[in-house]
């Protein structure tokens, strides 16, 4: 009887297992073997660098041709 007892003690840990963490960084495997890790986490985002007329520059140039084509009128 201790030794069922003893058995079904040991497999406790085994059926609760770990305790649920919160993950910080996320491991990625990539096909050359390598891996990847991205840390996650509620740290600052990064300021963008990007000028909005870069971003836009087919709106812009859509907006100069317009302007062109009123002029020739």
């Amino acid at each position: 009887m201790n030794g069922a007892a003893l058995a079904f003690a040991a497999l406790v840990p085994l059926a609760t297992g770990p305790a649920p963490q919160e993950a910080e960084t996320l491991s990625v495997a990539l096909c050359g073997g390598g891996t990847i890790t991205i840390p996650l986490g509620d740290g600052e985002r990064p300021q963008r660098e990007c000028d909005p007329k870069g971003c836009h520059a087919a709106t812009c140039r859509e907006k100069d041709r317009q302007k062109g084509q009123r002029a020739d009128n």
